[in-house]
């Protein structure tokens, strides 16, 4: 059995840390269907690791939604320029204004007006 041993509210979702054994979970949920275990996005060794990534995953998606990217799956999503992999993203601990170099970089880009 899974246990939830964080929970935080982001937006439309939450971002959950469960345990299962020695496993620990980031998953997100809708809050629109709150049923089931939402979207595994990552498996970490310790629930430190885990709590820190759906920490650093809420401050990622406040920015990433400042730049006009929506949250599809494991995926951040804007029209115009390539999704960015929400796993591949936490494991480069980007700070706040390194994610909006790097946001602001793609989408100067591929031709499209930053908008944070």
């Amino acid at each position: 059995m899974m246990t939830v041993k964080y929970r935080i509210e982001c937006f439309e979702c939450d971002i959950v840390v469960r345990q299962k054994d020695e496993a620990h979970t980031l998953s997100i949920q809708s809050r629109k269907t709150p049923l089931g275990n939402g979207n595994r996005l990552a498996e970490y060794a310790s629930e430190q690791e885990a709590v820190h990534a759906a920490d650093q995953l809420c401050q990622s998606y406040t920015i990433a939604r400042e730049f006009g990217y929506h949250l599809s799956g494991g995926e951040f999503v804007r029209d115009g320029v390539p999704s960015i992999e929400v796993v591949s993203l936490l494991s480069q601990e980007l700070d706040a204004s390194d994610l909006k170099s790097l946001l602001n970089r793609e989408a100067i880009k591929h031709g499209i007006q930053e908008t944070g």
